[in-house]
């Protein structure tokens, strides 16, 4: 009987797990996945359709276009280091992070803005601009 209710409370936090990691830590976990060029990971945030604009290319995509486009941009620009220079979270409905992305011999500024769908927040808007500093 204990390890049966032990295991219902258990099923039951792991139900929602993944929820609260999503709101609290997405950005975190994007700057990983940045840091590592694993658009595929990042993709997994995006919803069904996503407004790039990578260095004046603006265009939207579905989910797959997106991370193709995104996978081509890590390629072509190996991170060495990414901070989360801004996060806005206090919105119960959007999000909003803007990151600092130096590439091999480039500097970029990424922004993300996040949006909730139902139960989670999903990727809108990502722009990929040349840091100015």
């Amino acid at each position: 009987m204990g390890t049966s209710l032990f295991q219902t409370i258990f099923s039951f936090i792991l139900l929602f797990v993944p929820f609260q990691a999503q709101n609290f830590d997405s950005f975190e976990d994007i700057a990983t996945y940045l840091k590592t060029s694993d658009s595929r990971n990042i993709a997994a945030y995006f919803a069904p359709i996503i407004e790039m604009n990578i260095l004046n290319e603006e265009n939207e995509y579905s989910k797959a276009q997106a991370e193709l486009i995104l996978r081509d941009f890590l390629l072509k620009n190996k991170p060495s280091t990414v901070k989360i220079l801004h996060q806005l979270n206090s919105n119960p409905n959007y999000r909003f992070a803007v990151f600092s992305f130096q590439g091999i011999d480039k500097k970029f500024r990424i922004s993300i803005s996040m949006a909730k769908e139902g139960d989670f927040f999903t990727i809108k808007v990502i722009r990929i601009e040349y840091d100015k500093e």
